[in-house]
C-alpha cells in the first residue's frame, strides 16, 4: 500500500488529452493549484465533471512528511537536464530541485510527488520542471511521449514537419516564419507523439511560442511588438507571445509528420539539407528522447513509436543559415519545395 492510498485528497482535477485522462490529487490548495496554472499553458482541456471511467494516470501530490528514500539497492544515474534517478526497473525514484518523484508498474499509473520545503523547491524554475517532469512520466505511461520539436503543417500538401533539435537550434524560428507565411503551426517547442494505429501522430502541447530576441525584429513579427509579453524568469533569453493572437486560425491540433528536420544554426548566408538514413534519424530521435531509455516500464512503447516515426517521415539534416531567419516567404519557399519535391 502506497502513502497515497492511505490519504483522502481535498483536490482533485481532472484533465482530458489525446483520448487520455490525468488526474491531479492534492492534500492543499498552493499544490494543486501550481498544476492548474502549469497546464494552463498547455493543450490539455480541465474537465468541469468528474469522468465516468478511471483516469488513465494518476498524479498525487504530497505536501507534508519526508520523501521515501530509494533502497540503496536501487542503481543510481544522473539524468539528462538534472536530477538524480534511483531504480530497480520497476520503481523510479526521481530526485530534483528538492523534491522526491515516485513511479511504480501499478496500473492505471500512479505518480507520487513530494514537494520538498527547501529553497530550491520553492524556485519558478524548480517547481515548473517539478511539474513538467511528473506531467510527463504520467503521460509516458498512458502512451504519450514528449519530443522537444516543433510542428508545422505545410498547407499545399497537408504534409506535416517537425524540427527536432535542443533549445537554441531554431525550432521556435522556424515554427514562427511559418505560421506567418500561412502554414498551420502546432506548437514551437514540445509536442506529444502517440501511436495511431499504423502511423504515428504529433499532437501540440505548450501554447505559447518563446522566441529569441533576434526573432522579434524579423518580418514575422513586425508591428506586433506589443502582443509579445515578459520573458520568464527561468527564460530571460526569449520573448513569449500567443501564437493564436498574431496568426489567427492557424493553429493545429495535431499531424502525421511526413518530414523531420534536424536543425543547426550557422552563419552562413544560405541554408542546406542533406538527408538522412532511418538508422541516423532513430539515432538523433534517440538522443532527443533519453527517457525512451531511462524509463524502462514505457521504453519498448516509447521505442516503438520513435522506430515508426523514422520509418513514416524522411529525415533531413538542415544547416539553417541566415537566410531562413528573417524572411517568412523565403522559408515557406524553402520548406515548401522540398516538401512538394518528395511528394512527386
Amino acid at each position: 500500500m502506497t502513502i497515497c492510498e492511505l490519504e483522502r485528497p481535498a483536490f482533485a482535477d481532472s484533465y482530458a488529452v489525446a483520448g487520455r485522462s490525468i488526474c491531479v490529487e492534492a492534500r492543499d490548495e498552493p499544490a494543486a493549484e501550481a498544476f492548474r496554472r502549469y497546464f494552463e499553458g498547455w493543450h490539455v482541456e480541465k474537465l468541469t465533471r468528474a469522468p465516468t471511467h478511471e483516469a488513465s494516470a494518476r498524479i498525487v501530490l504530497h505536501t507534508n512528511g519526508e520523501p521515501p528514500r530509494a533502497p540503496h539497492s536501487f542503481e543510481a544515474f544522473e539524468v539528462a537536464g538534472g536530477g538524480v534517478c534511483r531504480t530497480d526497473g520497476r520503481t523510479y525514484f526521481f530526485d530534483l530541485d528538492g523534491s522526491v518523484v515516485r513511479v511504480g508498474s501499478e496500473s492505471p499509473a500512479l505518480v507520487e510527488v513530494w514537494v520538498g520545503s527547501g529553497r530550491e523547491a520553492n524556485d519558478a524554475a524548480a517547481s515548473a520542471r517539478l511539474v513538467f517532469n511528473a506531467s510527463m512520466t504520467a503521460m509516458r505511461r498512458c502512451g504519450l511521449y514528449e519530443l522537444h520539436a516543433a510542428g508545422a503543417v505545410e498547407p499545399e500538401t497537408g504534409a506535416g514537419l517537425l524540427f527536432v533539435g535542443p533549445s537554441g537550434s531554431g525550432k521556435s524560428t522556424a515554427a514562427t516564419q511559418l505560421a506567418a507565411a500561412g502554414w498551420q503551426y502546432l506548437s514551437d517547442d514540445t509536442l506529444l507523439l502517440c501511436d495511431a494505429g499504423e502511423r504515428v501522430e504529433a499532437r501540440a502541447l505548450r501554447r505559447v511560442f518563446a522566441v529569441s530576441k533576434p526573432t522579434t525584429a524579423t518580418r514575422a513579427l513586425a508591428g506586433r511588438e506589443e502582443l509579445l509579453s515578459a520573458p520568464a524568469p527561468f527564460d530571460p533569453d526569449k520573448m513569449r507571445f500567443e501564437p493564436e493572437s498574431i496568426f489567427p486560425s492557424g493553429f493545429r491540433e495535431s499531424c502525421v509528420p511526413r518530414h523531420i528536420f534536424f536543425p543547426v544554426l550557422t552563419r552562413e548566408p544560405e541554408s542546406g539539407t542533406r538527408g538522412l538514413s532511418q538508422a541516423e534519424a532513430m539515432a538523433r530521435l534517440i538522443r532527443m528522447c533519453p527517457w525512451a531509455g531511462y524509463d524502462r516500464p514505457s521504453a519498448r512503447a516509447h521505442l516503438g513509436v520513435l522506430a515508426r516515426l523514422a520509418r513514416q517521415a524522411e529525415s533531413h539534416e538542415l544547416r539553417a543559415g541566415t537566410d531562413l531567419l528573417g524572411d517568412p516567404a523565403h522559408a515557406s519557399d524553402f520548406f515548401g519545395a522540398r516538401v512538394r519535391g518528395a511528394a512527386r
